[in-house]
């Protein structure tokens, strides 16, 4: 099996890097008008965009060199436009590859790292896509899901790290109730987001889990939790004088 991806590998590597067309006694209409515009000099022809995408997605690489190549005589910075498409060219490679794993579709499923944090009111999470705060993980994912109901909390995304598809996950049996109805959502930065649960009655909890268990892969968010320690301690303070 691993000799067979090898092997398709370079193959796909090398269709990618050799002209179909002009090594081919069938060339498309398409081509020989891009091979025609390309070569007018009357007007003289202006290296677009849309042209050399056009011809790097269709492998027509002689004529892709060619619009570089005019680009630079006519100062025209195509930069950019050449290493997205390269690099979509690329993805979509790979991810061919990547079918030919009867394991494709498998998920490995891994419990997202998060911090927390609470004012009396208030519960504040955030959560990065990776098995460890320290760790690199996904930028991003998607097939989200989030549930929220009363000492329940749920959120699972579907992601990419190091070329494998993993479904990062959060399942929190919360210390106590929230109002699910007014949870926040907030982006934090690529790879992280942030959650704001509103509880349903005011009160410190000190852990964030039913069962009272720091598990490995929550710790305490202190930017928040300094934010909101005075209001917390207030908050008790009121509590032993009303006792």
């Amino acid at each position: 099996m691993v000799i067979l991806y090898n092997v398709l590998y370079f193959l796909i590597l090398y269709l990618i890097r050799i002209n179909v067309c002009s090594s081919s006694s069938v060339v498309s209409p398409e081509y020989s008008y891009m091979s025609e515009k390309i070569s007018k000099k009357f007007p003289k022809y202006v290296p677009t965009v849309t042209d050399i995408e056009t011809c790097i997605y269709n492998n027509w690489w002689d004529l892709a060199k060619k619009i570089v190549m005019l680009s630079h005589e006519q100062d025209i910075d195509l930069t950019s436009t050449v290493h997205s498409a390269i690099e979509t060219v690329q993805k979509n490679s790979k991810e061919l590859l990547n079918l030919l794993s009867k394991h494709y579709n498998e998920l490995d499923v891994v419990n997202a790292a998060l911090q927390w944090a609470e004012s009396p009111k208030e519960v504040f999470l955030t959560i990065k896509f990776s098995a460890r705060w320290s760790s690199p993980g996904a930028l991003q994912v998607e097939d989200e899901v989030l549930n929220v109901d009363k000492d329940r909390l749920q959120y699972s995304g579907i992601g990419t790290h190091s070329g494998k598809r993993k479904k990062y996950q959060v399942n929190l049996h919360l210390f106590n109730k929230v109002i699910g109805d007014e949870t926040k959502v907030t982006p934090v930065s690529m790879g992280r987001f942030s959650i704001t649960l509103k509880k349903e009655n005011p009160g410190i909890w000190n852990s964030l889990n039913k069962s009272q268990e720091k598990l490995p892969n929550q710790q305490i968010w202190w930017e928040m939790k300094e934010k909101y320690q005075d209001e917390c301690d207030k908050f008790l303070e009121e509590l032993e004088d009303e006792l």
